[in-house]
């Protein structure tokens, strides 16, 4: 399938082919964890490296559709009926148009947990 890689220290913007798995994701963004961010109401978003805000010095950053900072490389994917990964509905034209380069921006990183009991309960046992 075709995605598009966004490189914001590069500043490129490419139509790359994929099988769209998980580990040619890891591959592409030489990563170990991904996220996925920025949903489009057509169905695409940006799958990126979860762990770029923790790496030192973190990579170079871009805004995409009003999104961000997002840090690193993103692949633009686009999102089947059944939840799974297909190519974006995005052109690289379309997707270029949505990209503000930031350069070198540090973002402090913030970690928040949440108790898998409190969002099926809606409540915390007490101690």
């Amino acid at each position: 399938m075709r995605l598009i890689k966004i490189d914001p220290q590069a500043k490129t913007v490419e139509a790359i082919d994929s099988p769209g798995t998980l580990s040619d994701m890891y591959r592409l963004l030489d990563c170990r964890m991904i996220d996925v961010c920025a949903r489009q109401d057509n169905g695409d978003s940006l799958t990126v490296d979860d762990e770029a805000l923790y790496l030192e010095p973190q990579p170079h950053a871009f805004c995409f559709n009003g999104y961000g900072p997002i840090h690193g490389i993103a692949l633009l994917t686009g999102t089947d009926e059944e939840g799974g990964t297909e190519g974006p509905a995005m052109s690289v034209e379309e997707a270029s148009q949505c990209i503000e380069w930031l350069g070198y921006v540090y973002t402090r990183p913030s970690l928040t947990v949440t108790p898998l009991y409190s969002q099926i309960f809606g409540f915390t046992p007490s101690k």
